[in-house]
């Protein structure tokens, strides 16, 4: 028998296996059987088959604008039941772009979930995007650390809900996610520095993908943080130096100052100084003066006083003698004369 030669049965078990392996492949492209969702929450949660894909599908086939509030309500009783993990609230807040109603939907029932779950630890009228986040871990630690798989699961689809809205609603960064989840997922830097690794020598392209954009972000963080510090310390030099003027000029002034004060005590003495001569001169002034009136007084009522009233008499008795008025006139002239000197 040669090598073309067949034995007998050879194809035709040949064939048998062929069909048998194609059996499997021929099984997996088969469509599956389509599950049939009501165009409504209700619909959505209440089928756990149902993928967000295949009910964008429906909502889309169906035109739905907006869902009734009285499935809206509805929902939220089913999701307790039906969703406790919030893994299907997840799902559709996950993708990509969510129909018209599921994206009017999403968002305050993800907000009542978040306050359902974490109460006071969620705030949603606080607008500090960062506070909130912090306060939210703080709440999910020990789930996120737990070795239960079911509370491990809850806590991790809450946080992603949480961090999805709170970069929907109040701008949560990225730079501000990556800088607070390290310590909560990882126990340690050595830990983080590995999975990162990890991540990057054996991940998926998706995982390298990540690991380099949040590199990149990193990096980014670092250089806006030089930019500010640099930005700070220009601002610190040109603070110092012109507090260092400042000083300057306050030393300036200081030192006038006590030169004006000097210059006011010395000007007081010198006005006190010159009040005490004013009040001497007219302490002496007014001696002086009463001594001219005295004079005066004397000059006149004793001395011209007499002499006047003579020449007076003179010129008026009859017959008149003008000689002897000119004479005491003459000695009344004599007598201011001698006051002069």
């Amino acid at each position: 028998m040669t090598e073309k030669e067949e034995k007998p049965g050879t194809k035709a078990d040949s064939t048998d296996t062929q069909k048998q392996a194609e059996g499997p492949n021929n099984a997996q492209s088969a469509p599956p059987d389509e599950v049939e969702i009501p165009p409504t929450l209700v619909g959505y949660f209440g089928e756990h088959r149902a993928s967000p894909s295949e009910f964008f599908k429906v909502l889309r086939k169906n035109k739905v604008k907006r869902f009734r509030p009285a499935d809206q309500e509805e929902a939220v009783k089913l999701m307790s039941s039906k969703d406790p993990d919030a893994v299907r609230l997840w799902s559709l807040m996950a993708q990509a772009s969510p129909p018209e109603p599921v994206d009017a939907w999403i968002w305050g029932a993800a907000q009542a979930r978040l306050n359902e779950q974490l109460g006071e630890a969620f705030d949603p009228q606080d607008h500090d995007a960062g506070r909130i986040f912090k306060s939210v871990l703080r709440e999910l630690f020990a789930g996120l650390g737990s070795e239960k798989t079911d509370d491990k699961r809850r806590a991790e689809n809450i946080l992603r809900i949480a961090i999805c809205w709170l970069v929907e609603k109040r701008s949560l960064k990225t730079w501000q996610v990556a800088e607070q989840l390290p310590p909560v997922l990882f126990k340690d830097l050595k830990t983080a520095t590995r999975a990162a690794q990890r991540a990057v020598q054996k991940g998926r392209i998706g995982e390298l993908r990540i690991a380099a954009a949040m590199a990149a972000v990193g990096d980014r963080m670092v250089k806006v943080a030089e930019e500010e510090r640099a930005r700070e310390r220009n601002i610190s030099n040109d603070v110092r130096h012109r507090l260092d003027d400042a000083n300057r000029k306050i030393e300036k002034l200081r030192i006038e100052l006590e030169n004006a004060r000097t210059s006011i005590t010395e000007r007081d003495a010198a006005i006190a100084q010159l009040e005490q001569t004013l009040a001497a001169e007219r302490h002496h002034w007014g001696h002086d003066l009463t001594e001219t009136k005295a004079e005066q007084k004397v000059l006149l009522g004793e001395r011209l006083g007499p002499l006047l009233a003579d020449a007076i008499d003179a010129l008026e008795i009859d017959p008149s003698a003008p000689e002897t008025a000119l004479r005491r006139v003459k000695a009344a002239l004599s007598v201011i004369e001698e006051a002069k000197e």
